[in-house]
C-alpha cells in the first residue's frame, strides 16, 4: 500500500487505540457506584474508592515523559503494542479486584502506565505521516477522546446496572477488547521506519533542555501551573460526577447517570473549543497575548457552572450545567497550549508538553481522593463546591503572566523560523 492511502489507514488504527484507551479509563467512574457497594461489606470509603483514582493519575502523570523517550528509543509502533497490552491486561485485572488494594494495582499502576504509552507515539507517527493533512488528522484523532469517554461511560454504566458484580463485565469487556486489538496493530501497522518529523530539520531536544528552556520562561511556569489547577478539577469531576448524580437527584439509573454526566459536558467542551480557537486564531495576529488572556477568563468562567453543578435541585438543572461547564472548559483549553507555545521555541515544544503534563496531573491526582474525603466528612454537594476555588487559583496564577513576564517571553514569529 503506498504511503498516500496507508496513511489514513494507520491514522484508523491509531484511532481506535485511543478511543479504546478513553473508554477503558472511563470504565472506573462509571461503575464507582456499584463497586462500593459490592465492597461495602469491606468497609470501603469514598476516599479509599477516590484514592485508586490518585494513584491513577499520578502514575500517568509522571510516565508520561518516559513514554515519550521510550517511542524515540525503542520504537513508537513498539511502545503502542505495548502500551494496549497493559492497559488490557490492567482492565481485565480490575475486573477480578477483590480489594481497593488489587484496584490500585490493575487499574491504578498496570492500567496507568499503558495508558501513557498512547498518545505520544500516536501524535507522532500522525505528524509524519500526515503533512498537508495534519490538522485534519489531528482533529479525527482527538475525536476519539470525546466518544471514548462518552460510550465507554454509558457502555460501563449499563453492564453494571444488571446487578451486583456485573460492573466486573464492563472491565473485562474492554479488556479482551484489547487483546484482540493488540493484533490488529501488529499486522497492521507497518514495521517502524527511523524518521523524524517530515517539517523539520532539526534535532530533537532532550529532557534536560527542554527542562532548562522551560525555566527560564515564568510565563510558561505559570501556565503550567494553572493547568495542573484545571487538571485536579477536571480529574476530580471524571472520577466523581457519575456518582454525584447517583446518590443527589432521586430516581436516577446507574446507565442514565453515565450517559449525562459526560455527554452534555464533552459536547460543550467540543463546541467551546472549536468556536474559541477560531476566534483566536483571527485575534491572535493582532495581540498575541489574548490567547493567554482568554485561558483566565475561561477558568474564572469555569467557576460559575461548577457552583450551579453542586448546588442545583434537579437533574436536567445539573446537566445544563455540565454543558455549560463543557463550554467553558472548552473556552480555556483553546486558548492553553497556543499560550504556552507563543513562550517556547518550536524544537523545544513537544519534550515541554511531556513535562508541563506530567507536573500537571501530578498536581491533580489528590482530587479523587480529596473529594472522596470531603464527601465522607460532609457531602458529594461539598466536594463537588470545593472544586471552584481551583479554577480561582489557577486564574490568579496567570495574572503576573498577563501583566508582566509574557511581553518578555514571548517569541515571534519571524524569530521561530530562524
Amino acid at each position: 500500500m503506498d504511503k498516500k492511502n496507508y496513511k489514513w489507514l494507520m491514522l484508523a488504527f491509531l484511532f481506535g487505540a485511543y478511543f479504546l484507551e478513553q473508554a477503558t479509563r472511563q470504565v472506573y467512574s462509571a461503575t464507582l457506584p456499584q463497586i462500593k457497594s459490592d465492597f461495602l461489606g469491606l468497609g470501603v470509603t469514598d476516599a479509599m474508592l477516590g484514592s485508586v483514582g490518585a494513584v491513577f493519575t499520578i502514575v500517568f502523570g509522571l510516565s508520561l515523559v518516559g513514554s515519550g523517550l521510550a517511542s524515540d528509543l525503542f520504537g513508537r509502533k513498539r511502545v503502542l503494542l505495548i502500551g494496549v497490552i497493559l492497559y488490557s491486561l490492567g482492565a481485565i485485572g480490575s475486573g477480578f479486584a477483590q480489594s481497593v488494594g488489587s484496584l490500585m494495582i490493575f487499574y491504578g499502576v498496570i492500567n496507568a502506565i499503558g495508558q501513557c504509552c498512547i498518545a505520544p507515539p500516536c501524535y507522532s507517527l500522525i505528524s509524519q505521516y500526515h503533512v498537508a493533512t495534519r490538522s485534519t488528522a489531528m482533529s479525527i484523532f482527538q475525536s476519539a477522546v470525546y466518544l471514548g469517554i462518552i460510550l465507554g461511560s454509558v457502555s460501563a454504566g449499563t453492564m453494571a446496572s444488571l446487578g451486583p458484580g456485573r460492573w466486573r463485565w464492563a472491565f473485562w469487556v474492554v479488556g479482551a477488547l484489547g487483546l484482540l486489538l493488540v493484533l490488529v496493530l501488529a499486522f497492521g501497522l507497518h514495521n517502524e521506519i527511523q524518521c523524524g518529523s517530515d517539517d523539520s530539520t532539526e534535532e530533537k531536544a532532550t529532557v534536560k533542555e527542554a527542562f532548562l528552556a522551560l525555566t527560564r520562561k515564568p510565563t510558561a511556569i505559570l501556565i503550567a501551573l494553572a493547568f495542573g489547577m484545571f487538571i485536579y478539577v477536571s480529574t476530580g469531576i471524571r472520577i466523581w460526577v457519575t456518582t454525584f448524580m447517583v446518590r443527589t437527584f432521586e430516581g436516577v439509573s446507574l446507565s442514565g447517570a453515565a450517559l449525562h454526566s459526560v455527554f452534555w459536558q464533552y459536547l460543550g467542551a467540543v463546541i467551546g473549543c472549536n468556536v474559541m480557537a477560531r476566534l483566536l486564531d483571527q485575534w491572535g495576529k493582532k495581540r498575541p497575548r489574548i490567547r493567554l488572556e482568554i485561558s483566565a477568563i475561561g477558568l474564572l468562567l469555569c467557576i460559575i457552572p461548577i457552583i450551579f453543578i453542586a448546588r442545583v435541585s434537579t437533574f436536567v438543572g445539573c446537566a445544563v450545567a455540565l454543558g455549560v461547564h463543557g463550554l467553558t472548559m472548552g473556552v480555556y483549553e483553546a486558548g492553553h497550549y497556543p499560550a504556552m507555545f507563543d513562550c517556547i521555541a518550536p524544537r523545544y515544544r513537544s519534550a515541554t508538553t511531556g513535562l508541563t503534563g506530567c507536573m500537571a496531573f501530578v498536581m491533580g491526582s489528590m482530587a479523587p481522593l480529596v473529594l472522596g474525603w470531603i464527601s465522607d466528612r460532609s457531602s458529594m454537594r461539598e466536594a463537588m463546591m470545593s472544586l471552584g476555588w481551583f479554577y480561582l487559583a489557577g486564574a490568579l496564577i496567570l495574572i503576573p503572566a498577563i501583566l508582566w513576564y509574557f511581553r518578555i517571553d514571548f517569541i515571534p514569529n519571524q524569530e521561530e523560523t530562524r
